[in-house]
Order: structure tokens, then sequence, then C-alpha cells
């Protein structure tokens, strides 16, 4: 209860602060990118620039994914549903990722570093750690009230489905439903 409400006056604060318009950067630097193998399947520790503001925050890390069906996964290391959701998801993963799906972790420094380094090698995927200013200001763009929230992109990088407006896991059977239609365009 106090985790929920300590979020909720972050994100009231946040949006009260941060509706500011940003401009767009020209252009996305790709992402930097550390590779490593677990029982769990291979991670890989990615960055955005830290000067990147707004969409191109979103943009930056979708520019990595040129062509593939990728499911964004909005989370913190501190949100118990967020894990819980991770080991739904390991159900699905394997069969999606041999059709080409590229699985996304993206976090902010609200997830201490020690805690986060500790927990990346036992989720497959790609991790974004975006500074506390991006993660505040991407989570408002979206209208995420909530984490864990989701987004899948089709493979000309738009937008396919998400839950970014409600939050909270949808279930295996909708995101693998939602994951296939993408994968047949």
């Amino acid at each position: 209860m106090k985790k929920t409400m300590i979020l909720a006056a972050a994100l009231l604060l946040t949006a009260a602060t941060g509706c500011a318009k940003n401009k767009p950067a020209a252009e996305a630097a790709p992402a930097k990118t550390e590779q490593a193998q677990t029982n769990a399947g291979p991670y890989n520790i990615k960055s955005v620039d830290s000067k990147l503001k707004g969409m191109a925050i979103l943009d930056a890390i979708k520019k990595n994914y040129a062509g593939k069906v990728v499911l964004i996964d909005f989370w913190a290391t501190w949100c118990g549903p967020c894990r819980m959701a991770m080991k739904e998801v390991d159900a699905i993963k394997p069969a999606l990722q041999k059709k080409g799906v590229e699985f996304v972790y993206v976090t902010g420094e609200t997830s201490p570093k020690a805690n986060w380094d500790q927990m990346i090698p036992n989720i497959a995927g790609d991790h974004y750690r975006l500074t506390d200013a991006q993660w505040k200001d991407l989570l408002t763009l979206l209208q995420v009230p909530g984490i864990p929230s989701y987004m899948i992109i089709n493979k000309d990088g738009s937008k396919a489905w998400d839950n970014l407006n409600e939050g909270g896991y949808p279930g295996n059977e909708l995101l693998q439903n939602e994951l296939e239609v993408a994968l047949s365009k």
C-alpha cells in the first residue's frame, strides 16, 4: 500500500511538473550493448543517450529493432506484480523468440542499480535502465498510470498494441495472440 501511494504521488508530481513539451532529438543514437548468457538465456544491457527526452527515448529504443516484432515491458525491480508477470511470460517466451520476437525490458533509476544488476541475468532479453528524468518523462508522455505495462511494436516500428493506460499484466493468452498478429503482418 505504501509503495502504491509513493508511486501515485511520484506520478502526480511528474505529471504536474513534466508536461512541458520537449523538442524531439534530430537523430537518436543507437543503443550501447553489453551481452551475456545465463541459464535463463541471453540478456543484453543496453542504453540510450542520457540527453534524449520525450518520445525520442522510445524512438531510440525502437530504432534498435527495425524489422522485428518487439514486446516492451515497463517494470521495476521493487514491483512484485512486475516480477510475477515476468515469470508468467517465461512460459511463452521461448516459442515466441524462435519466431523472432524481441523482449525488451525498460526501467528507471527507481530500480536500484545493484538490484537491477542482480535480477537481469535471470531475465532473457534486452534491458534498458533509463535516468530518473527519462523514466518519469517517458511514463508521463505515454500516460502510464502504473507498472507493469506493455507495448508491442510491429516490424515497421508502429505500435501494434499496448495497455499503457491501464497497466497490469494482461495475461499470456492476450500477449501471445497480439504478438502472433504482429508477426503475421
